[in-house]
């Protein structure tokens, strides 16, 4: 009885925490806009904001998809078919940077492009395909996590079988036969996924490109306008028919994920890594490239940020200073202290911490238990917490800005804990995610002999499933704590006109200073620096707890 009552409140806080903030924004807007779908999508070409946006958002996501595929497909190969020296170290670089908030990515790529962003972002046939790049950098570990475990493990002696039939005595003919079917599924499911981040980039966007916007950048834009009567209503409108499409793209490229990943061939023969893999010399060809495409973005914002470029007279001059890591951590009229910053961010994620893992964990008992009892309502309660997946975190913040503010105003403006909602919002799915298949992976004989000691349940549960579900546990934590520190889209919607600022905020708005201003970018760089090293303390903490077969959680 008192599991029920848990789950139920557990449901009943998350419906509170996730529907009613996008059900009160999007009741304000419409009682702003009225309700019209026909003109809702249609507002989005008849407004110049918005002409072109959506083709824009599309067109990027699909090649930045197929240049992701292209550079990371080679790559899992080889990390699943041979042996390396200091595989774990290999792979932990390669699958970094998706852990890397976006502000800290779009930073890297804009200072490896050149000291004088302007020019870059000016030649729009420069900062397409460095977005482009930009985007597949940042979902590289897609491709990697999806394809590397069914390739690791895979028995061999399936493709020694193959050589012995005339369809495999040649590699086209092994491939067409064996490697495409069975790498398909995992090949298309890393390429939904990739679609939906490069579909909803924001901080990539925002800083590479001048003047184009994806559906998420426009929202976030324009949103600080919206739900206000009588005040441009087209803005409501545009917002309204961009956040339907975009809800309704996302679900489906979700939904189609989760049917490819049922489809992955689990129940093929598999050996140990050890029997699977072998050498290969000539691997090396792809991996170091592939070790120094992903971190000499990085390696290029920590040595900008101690680069100082001054314009003169004479013309200009570049000099070695740590000014821009004073300028960053000091307090100025119109910027808090870096210091400020980071501690609000900490603060942020602890809070978020101390309510996404519990909820998460409850959420994901509650699905596993239902699973035996009642498979639809499982299913049904599965989906329903994937639901702020296929919301954008540019409408999360909305959601919550104007949510509140419909509630009371004084209320949204005065209460530091506000941003906080919003990082629950978006991390709490990803606990589940990370939880749930553990849980699966449970053996039931375990709790079956724990009843036999007559152990009770919260005995079992501290001495028992605690303790098997600690790796779980560990990298739903850390990972949530990495969220809320890099969140840059729902963060940014809500806290730019106010004094909460992030790390992921501050960097936008030192960077917004006017370029003629010579310590902007490193100290703009000396902030991401610091949430880049935070971020990869909490990546190598996780990687030893993630189990060698888990390829989709990260």
């Amino acid at each position: 009885m008192k599991t029920k009552l848990v789950a139920y409140v557990a449901v009943t806080t998350y419906s509170l925490l996730i529907v009613i903030p996008l059900l009160l924004a999007v009741d304000r807007l419409v009682w702003v806009a009225g309700f019209d779908v026909t003109s809702w999508i249609s507002s989005l070409d008849a407004n110049y904001i918005s002409k072109g946006v959506f083709q824009f958002t599309v067109m990027q996501a699909v090649f930045s998809s197929l240049a992701t595929l292209a550079i990371g497909i080679p790559i899992a190969w080889q990390l699943g078919r041979y042996k390396w020296p200091f595989q774990n170290i290999i792979r932990s670089l390669l699958t970094m940077p998706f852990v890397m908030p976006s502000i800290v990515a779009a930073m890297g790529f804009l200072h490896l492009m050149g000291d004088n962003a302007l020019d870059i972002r000016n030649d729009s046939t420069t900062w397409l395909w460095v977005l482009i790049i930009a985007h597949a950098w940042f979902n590289l570990s897609l491709v990697i996590r999806f394809c590397e475990p069914v390739l690791s493990t895979l028995d061999p002696s399936l493709e020694e079988q193959l050589r012995l039939l005339p369809e495999g005595r040649t590699k086209f003919g092994r491939f067409r036969h064996l490697w495409f079917p069975l790498l398909i599924p995992s090949i298309a499911a890393a390429a939904c996924m990739t679609f939906v981040f490069s579909f909803t980039s924001f901080a990539l966007v925002k800083w590479i490109t001048l003047g184009e916007k994806t559906l998420e950048s426009m929202m976030a834009d324009i949103g600080s306008s919206a739900g206000i009567p009588g005040y441009m209503i087209s803005k409501n409108e545009v917002i309204l028919g961009s956040s339907l499409i975009q809800f309704t793209v996302l679900l489906f490229s979700l939904w189609l994920m989760t049917w490819l990943q049922n489809r992955r061939q689990s129940l093929l023969p598999t050996a140990n890594e050890k029997i699977v893999k072998k050498n290969n010399n000539a691997g090396w060809l792809v991996i170091l490239p592939a070790i120094c495409f992903a971190v000499i973005p990085l390696a290029t914002l920590i040595v900008s940020s101690f680069r100082v470029t001054e314009t003169t007279v004479d013309g200009s001059r570049t000099y070695w200073s740590t000014e821009g890591w004073s300028y960053a951590f000091s307090a100025t009229n119109s910027l808090p202290s870096g210091w400020d910053a980071l501690y609000n961010s900490i603060g942020y994620a602890l809070i978020c911490l101390t309510i996404a893992l519990p909820l998460g964990w409850i959420l994901a008992q509650t699905i596993s238990e239902l699973e035996g009892d009642s498979p639809r309502l499982a299913r049904a309660l599965d989906v329903f917490t994937m639901l702020p997946f296929a919301v954008s975190s540019a409408m999360i913040g909305l959601g919550v800005m104007l949510g509140m503010i419909k509630i009371n105003p004084e209320f949204f403006y005065s209460l530091w804990l506000t941003p906080v909602i919003a990082h629950i919002m978006i991390t709490t799915p990803f606990v589940v995610r990370i939880i749930l298949p553990a849980m699966r992976s449970l053996d039931a004989k375990y709790d079956e002999c724990g009843q036999t000691l007559g152990m009770s349940r919260t005995k079992r549960f501290f001495l028992i499933k605690l303790p098997m579900l600690r790796g779980s546990i560990l990298i739903a934590a850390i990972f949530t704590i990495a969220m809320s520190l890099g969140e840059f889209g729902a963060s940014w919607v809500v806290t730019r006109n106010s004094d909460w600022t992030t790390l992921p905020v501050m960097i936008d708005s030192i960077r917004a200073f006017p370029y003629n201003e010579p310590l902007v970018p490193p100290a703009a760089n000396a902030v991401s620096s610091v949430l880049m090293l935070i971020a990869l303390f909490l990546f190598i903490s996780s990687e030893k707890f993630r189990p060698k077969r888990d390829g989709g959680m990260f």
